[in-house]
């Protein structure tokens, strides 16, 4: 499962020109436009000339009942600290020079090392130092673009392109006043529409101290009002470094620096009981999220405050998320302090209409990132260890995996040609290339299966494909299974700088070990690695209806259950005479699915009130 927090703050302050009179003859040199516009804001001697400040602001999150402070410091060109606070939830990151570095809402540091994240850092710092007005610039290209209206005011376009990344910076100069009116910054994966108003001069230099901000796909808007600015102040140094350690919010109960836990795999996913208030429930373990979530009804049962609601993304779409302050709990030997999570009304309803569970929480990055975890498949059991004392001695397969998203990122070939970065996703049952990459490699025109997938933002349909292996860590994994979603949509799949999503069905083969901590994995051979595991042989996907049936989801176009004339909504009541309530339910019924090729089945279903008999012969699908 794919969960992404959709809200970033671009903390850098931009330098916009209050209103002064200027002849309207019309530029087309993207360098004579920059030219005016620094002269109008004071000069870009004066801005280059400025080697520190501080802000301090407001912000809303239009929409989303959230609302609180951001501070930021800054030391040119590279050194920075930006501090958001809206009380359910907090964020710091910063950059000492050498290196950028986050803290999470519950106090977790990660140092910034994906390599896309790295490529952006310099960009800005190039940027900080105002390269690209320069012409001569072998790192910058300045085009313009034409005029266009930003409300009623007729602006200058100017498109920024360099040669770090495939990021596009667009400003709009107001023809008359030659002040920034709005910046579109445009990044494989997203785009941040700025507007700017509000023109205070500080230090001699006109500054914008409202910017209204817009992140695409998702649509989340927000406002920032500056409230102070200052420049040319001293700045401790140890404001830009990372906190040294951690914050201390767990315990292992009885001592020690590891402790193992049982989990059940089912349909492909992990679930652990994780005890609150005395009473243990299943959750979901989910590396595809970026935050921990409890189901919105769980909350009210514990009596939690929901406070805000934000968009993210799941896999195919958006989601809305709520916070809320979940009381101490644990997790087998490990006891937890209070921590913010998220509150969603999805969890429990996704789990238990795809599986047939009751589940009340998913455990994402937050609570993942303070061990190093150990996940052994075979064996049903997860590791915990103490990060700062986690030492390896095994003779597994060690991969640089750098965190991007709040995700490992790691390298995996499809036949040695549909190579590249992958996210590392517990939280999904399949592989899956991202819709980008299967575009524009045609992936989406080769033989495959239809299939529905699900997820935090809804259903999405898919093609399932077979290719005749699959190296991971150097190992080879023999008829994969990996599938393309048929549409972009506006989640999680449509990114770009990844080239796919890597889910259970690959890790089962494996031992994993996930070290938040050193970004790396460790890959071990599992006693399941050489096995193969039975897939659908049917076509036929079910769910659980409200009233706990089993009924038919998706057909999927040429296969058995579509030859033996299944329709979305059947819902099952027999096969082979067995009466459904003794079926083990959906689990049940798609280990039947399962079985060997040319094994038949007689189906009773109940369509539009009336009882039809329906014969099908299951066979391989691929």
């Amino acid at each position: 499962m794919k969960l992404r927090i959709a809200f970033s703050l671009a903390a850098t302050v931009l330098f916009i020109a209050a209103p002064q009179a200027h002849t309207q003859g019309h530029l087309s040199d993207p360098y004579q436009v920059l030219e005016r516009h620094f002269e109008a804001i004071g000069g870009l001697d004066k801005l280059k000339a400025e080697k520190t400040s501080r802000s301090e602001g407001t912000i809303v999150l239009v929409g989303t009942g959230l609302s609180g402070t951001v501070k930021a410091w800054a030391e040119a060109p590279d050194r920075q600290r930006q501090e958001l606070d809206l009380a359910v939830l907090k964020q710091t990151s910063g950059d000492n020079g050498q290196t950028s570095w986050t803290v999470d809402i519950n106090g977790k540091v990660q140092i910034v090392k994906d390599k896309a994240a790295l490529k952006r850092r310099e960009l800005g710092r190039l940027m900080a130092l105002y390269e690209y007005a320069d012409p001569s610039s072998t790192n910058f290209t300045l085009t313009f673009t034409g005029i266009e209206k930003v409300g009623e005011v007729d602006c200058y376009v100017i498109e920024i392109e360099n040669a770090i990344n495939d990021d596009i910076l667009r400003q709009f100069i107001n023809r008359t006043s030659f002040y920034l009116q709005k910046s579109v910054a445009i990044r494989p994966d997203d785009e941040e529409h700025t507007v700017y108003s509000d023109y205070r001069e500080i230090g001699g230099i006109m500054r914008a101290f409202r910017q209204d901000i817009e992140a695409l796909p998702v649509g989340q808007k927000a406002t920032v009002e500056m409230t102070s600015y200052e420049v040319g102040i001293e700045i401790d140094p140890a404001l830009f470094e990372p906190p040294e350690k951690d914050a201390a919010d767990f315990r292992f109960v009885v001592g020690g620096s590891a402790v193992s836990v049982p989990f059940q795999f089912i349909e492909n996913h992990i679930f652990m009981q994780v005890n609150v208030s005395g009473k243990e429930r299943l959750w979901l373990l989910d590396s595809g999220a970026d935050i921990s979530v409890v189901d919105s009804a769980y909350a009210e049962e514990l009596g939690l405050k929901q406070e805000g609601s934000l968009t993210g993304v799941g896999a195919g779409n958006k989601v809305q998320i709520s916070f809320v302050m979940l009381p101490p709990f644990s997790v087998g030997g490990i006891q937890f302090n209070e921590q913010s999570v998220g509150s969603a009304g999805f969890v429990s309803s996704l789990v238990r209409r795809h599986m047939g569970m009751d589940a009340v929480g998913i455990l994402g990055y937050d609570f993942l990132s303070r061990f190093v975890t150990r996940i052994d498949y075979a064996g049903e059991t997860l590791t915990f260890y103490n990060a700062d004392s986690f030492v390896y001695d095994g003779n597994g397969v060690v991969l640089d995996a750098s965190i991007k998203g709040k995700c490992h990122s790691v390298p995996m070939a499809v036949e040695g040609k549909y190579n590249g970065v992958w996210s590392l996703d517990l939280g999904a049952g399949g592989c899956s290339f991202h819709y980008p990459f299967a575009d524009e490699n045609s992936l989406l025109k080769m033989d495959g299966i239809r299939r529905l997938g699900f997820g935090a933002g809804g259903s999405s349909e898919n093609l399932v494909l077979q290719f005749q292996n699959l190296e991971f860590a150097g190992f080879e994994i023999k008829n994969p299974r990996v599938s393309a979603p048929l549409s972009k949509g506006v989640g999680a799949f449509s990114r770009k700088e990844l080239i796919g999503n890597l889910g259970s069905s690959l890790f089962r083969h494996f031992v994993l070990y996930l070290d938040y901590e050193r970004q790396q994995v460790i890959v071990e051979k599992g006693a399941d690695f050489d096995r193969q595991f039975p897939e659908d042989r049917s076509g036929l996907q079910l769910v659980q209806s409200e009233t706990g049936e089993s009924e038919v989801v998706f057909v999927a176009p040429h296969t058995p259950a579509d030859k033996a004339g299944f329709r979305i909504g059947d819902v099952i009541a027999s096969v082979n005479a067995i009466n459904s309530e003794y079926l083990a339910g959906l689990i049940g019924l798609r280990k039947m699915l399962r079985e060997e090729a040319g094994i038949r089945y007689t189906f009773r279903v109940l369509r539009e009130g009336r009882e039809k008999e329906l014969k099908l012969e299951l066979k391989d699908l691929l």
